[in-house]
């Protein structure tokens, strides 16, 4: 034996293939005939049988609450067409179909026919999604599709207005079932097509299986599969699969659940205001403390370059001092020179400057001489 393969439990095995099991997309919510065998009913109400063909054969199991739903009683050996999904049983390491519906045949092969059409509306690429659109969750107006005085249209007004109350809302009124809902379902969408929607939701507020088959009609999926806005289909319970909940672009289980997925909560919109603008006031505080240092260092540069400048021009004014101090006359004379002057007491530089018997002063450091010109004499 390799020892160097991983070694699984039994554990380990069944696990893996029901996560397989339950991510086939192929095994959910599918239709399945077969003959009854090994019918019980168990004293809560689920029934567990086995359907069977010529040649194979698988378990089944009905939970009571859609057990009650079906209007005959199941017996071996009877055909039947169920509708329900694969699971696996990792306890056992068995595989059933869960059974949410179920019909005998005759009556369940609407359900055949009804599975042929989503099959070929699955392979034409209807139910692609990579198709389906995003919902706008800011929108400016928003369209509803549903039978008038319903419990829906209520559920709907009340919670987009409660949630998103600036969204207009445009509501196109039809029988969501019998003989003429396909034809108005139709004519409403049509209408609705005709207006700037952002969003248009679809639907009622559930029913049994037959209460929905309006929104199987293929004229409808495919008109919605060309719709201008994206759509929301809110028809019914997980189990009450229609094709139009396939074609839709988002699928809600309720009509309450459908105007939550077609806008964002208001409160919402406020906290993310509110921690904006908290963001923003953080941001600001930030940026004025961030000036203000700016301004302190830039105060404390100017302080220091101010002092600087007015040292400078300290020690320039020292020198100038000392140079003007070295050319004071006083100076000059009491380092033993004197100054002459005219009467006006303007120094005499020039000879040309006196004349013969002019009085002049001769600044000595100790007194002044007073005398006249006699005569002048050119160097």
């Amino acid at each position: 034996m390799n020892q160097d393969r991983p070694v699984f439990t039994v554990s380990d095995i069944n696990q893996y293939i029901k996560a397989l099991i339950s991510g086939d997309e192929n095994l959910k919510y599918i239709y399945v005939k077969g003959e009854i065998s090994n019918f019980k009913m168990a004293s809560n109400g689920h029934f567990y049988f086995s359907l069977k063909d010529e040649k194979s054969l698988i378990g089944a199991m009905m939970f009571s609450n859609y057990a009650n739903r079906i209007n005959f009683k199941p017996e071996n050996g009877q055909e039947v067409v169920v509708f329900g999904s694969i699971d696996a049983y990792p306890g056992r390491g068995t595989y059933q179909i869960i059974v949410y519906q179920m019909e005998e045949v005759g009556a369940g092969q609407q359900l055949l026919e009804l599975e042929k059409l989503k099959k070929k509306l699955l392979e034409e690429g209807l139910f692609d999604e990579s198709r389906k659109r995003k919902i706008n969750l800011y929108p400016h107006a928003i369209g509803v599709i549903t039978a008038p005085n319903s419990a829906a249209i209520k559920d709907i007004l009340y919670n987009i207005k409660r949630r998103y109350p600036i969204a207009d809302i445009y509501v196109f009124y039809s029988a969501v079932q019998g003989e003429n809902a396909p034809k108005e379902l139709l004519k409403a969408f049509e209408l609705a097509q005709t207006y700037p929607l952002d969003t248009l939701l679809i639907g009622r507020g559930g029913g049994a299986s037959e209460d929905l088959s309006a929104f199987n009609d293929e004229a409808l999926v495919r008109a919605i599969a060309n719709s201008k806005m994206p759509v929301i289909a809110c028809i019914g319970h997980e189990i009450d699969s229609t094709l139009v909940d396939f074609v839709a672009d988002k699928r809600a289980s309720t009509p309450t659940a459908a105007a939550e997925l077609a806008t964002v909560d208001r409160r919402e919109i406020e906290e993310k205001l509110s921690f904006a603008l908290q963001d923003m006031e953080e941001s600001l505080n930030s940026r004025i403390q961030g000036m203000k240092d700016d301004l302190s260092s830039y105060k404390e540069d100017l302080d220091l370059e101010i002092r600087q400048l007015v040292s400078h021009y300290k020690e320039l004014l020292a020198h100038k001092k000392v140079a003007l101090e070295a050319l004071n006359p006083d100076n000059v004379i009491n380092r033993g020179f004197s100054l002459t002057v005219d009467e006006q007491g303007k120094p005499v530089s020039d000879i040309k400057q006196v004349k013969k018997g002019q009085k002049i002063r001769t600044i000595l450091k100790d007194g002044v001489i007073n005398s006249e010109v006699i005569d002048t004499e050119k160097k």
